[in-house]
């Protein structure tokens, strides 16, 4: 999605002239909704309370529409589309799957995922009123003039507490405000959990994703185990409980969305989608390996080209989560698909050594994070985990140590969903409350 950025409509933004009325907000709700809050523009503010000693500002935020937006590129359902003439990024609900993966990766929190239709929703722009001529709603009720649209003078990233810098090339122009930063010495003793910070939602929980933790829990391990069988044949799966798990996998991931009767969808998108390049090479693990898994003493060449996918798979998996800016600096978890794959494959397939090294990076991430204090996870349930871990890799019957190791997986998932959230506006205006705006 490119083409001439410097001649489309852009948001102004100067937030000196921000009071944080939400005049803007109410004037989507009404245009776009009805009267009712869409959700699309948000007013994220430091201070709220209004303490006397700190200052206050105000960021009016929706989609950005932008040169190269993170939410079509990561769509797996190819959902979305530019209007050349506008500028605008425009999502088809009649095409969206209700993955709620976009929401995730954009890092300005400006898809919106509607429960009711089970599709996400996000600022058009007011495509039709920038065909006629007129400013979008937001702009136009703007009491103080913050908030403006006119044509893009400047193709700078914008800078601004909470904004962040992605080179997605964002259609906003920011004003530099008067004042960037508190003054010294007024933070270092306040916390995020007092009224003076904004409040970030969390996108993302153990209870909300629990289809695809199962799925990325259940298909690398599905995986691992027919790689044991192509070393050793005695230790394939047999083809029910094969087939049983793959479409338990697949069932409980289809479940996940919001339109669940569109899954087939979610292949569109395997150029530029991790999500699409996971459930396809999913698809393909599963098809390839069932000559191998079915027909008795079939060669173990049969079976590599479902080894291909399988690695693909993983790979995918990790790069679906990769994509998402994080709040927290931590990027590498310990909990990725493709070191569990290989630590499993490892004993199952009787390579001690693989097992080790996939275990090594596993447990020094898990110190890692426990030093950094971002475990996801009771220190306890860490120790259990390592427990389990270093167990696993003792000399017991390969049966035994592969559950070992997979319980200790499934350890380390729900910590890794419950670590993981998406970078927003309000949680990095909170993280750069302390420090001064970049120049």
């Amino acid at each position: 999605m490119t083409g001439a950025a410097a001649s489309r409509t852009a948001f102004g933004f100067v937030p000196d002239l921000c009071t944080g009325c939400e005049a803007c907000r109410v004037a989507c709700g009404i245009e776009n909704n009805g009267g009712l809050d869409t959700g699309w523009r948000q007013v994220t503010t430091f201070n709220p309370a209004r303490h006397p000693a700190l200052p206050t500002r105000h960021l009016s935020l929706a989609c950005n529409h932008c040169e190269t937006p993170a939410c079509a590129e990561a769509c797996p359902a190819r959902a979305y589309r530019r209007d050349t003439r506008t500028g605008a990024v425009l999502l088809d609900a009649e095409k969206c799957i209700g993955c709620r993966y976009c929401s995730w990766v954009c890092p300005y929190d400006a898809p919106r995922f509607d429960e009711a239709r089970g599709v996400m929703t996000k600022c058009t722009f007011c495509n039709d009123r920038l065909g006629a001529g007129l400013a979008p709603a937001c702009a136009a009720a703007c009491p103080t003039g913050a908030l403006t649209a006119g044509p893009r003078q400047q193709l700078a990233e914008p800078v601004y507490h909470g904004l962040g810098a992605f080179g997605l090339g964002p259609a906003l122009v920011v004003t530099p405000p008067r004042s960037t930063s508190p003054p010294d010495g007024l933070l270092p003793d306040l916390d995020e959990t007092q009224p003076s910070f904004p409040t970030a939602r969390r996108k993302i929980t153990v209870a909300s994703e629990k289809g695809l933790l199962v799925f990325t829990l259940v298909m690398p391990a599905l995986a691992a185990w027919f790689a044991g069988g192509l070393r050793f044949p005695s230790r394939a799966p047999a083809l029910i409980p094969f087939l049983a798990l793959a479409a338990l996998a697949f069932a409980i991931s289809a479940a996940h969305l919001g339109r669940p009767l569109r899954a087939w969808r979610a292949f569109l998108g395997i150029t530029t989608s991790w999500l699409s390049r996971e459930i396809a090479a999913a698809g393909a693990f599963v098809v390839l390996a069932l000559p191998f898994v079915a027909l008795p003493h079939a060669s173990p060449g049969m079976g590599v080209p479902a080894l291909v996918a399988a690695l693909l798979l993983v790979v995918s998996i990790d790069g679906v989560y990769l994509a998402i800016p994080r709040a927290s600096g931590i990027r590498v978890h310990g909990g990725e698909a493709t070191t569990g794959f290989l630590l499993l494959s490892g004993i199952a397939a009787g390579l001690p050594l693989l097992a080790a090294v996939a275990g090594a990076v596993k447990a020094l991430l898990i110190v890692r994070r426990l030093r950094a204090g971002a475990l996801g996870m009771p220190p306890g349930a860490a120790l259990v985990r390592l427990l389990l871990l270093l167990a696993a890799l003792a000399p017991l019957p390969w049966g035994f140590a592969f559950g070992l190791a997979l319980a200790s997986e499934a350890i380390e998932r729900i910590a890794f969903y419950a670590g993981l959230e998406p970078s927003t506006p309000a949680s990095r205006m909170v993280a750069e409350a302390r420090l001064p705006l970049p120049t």
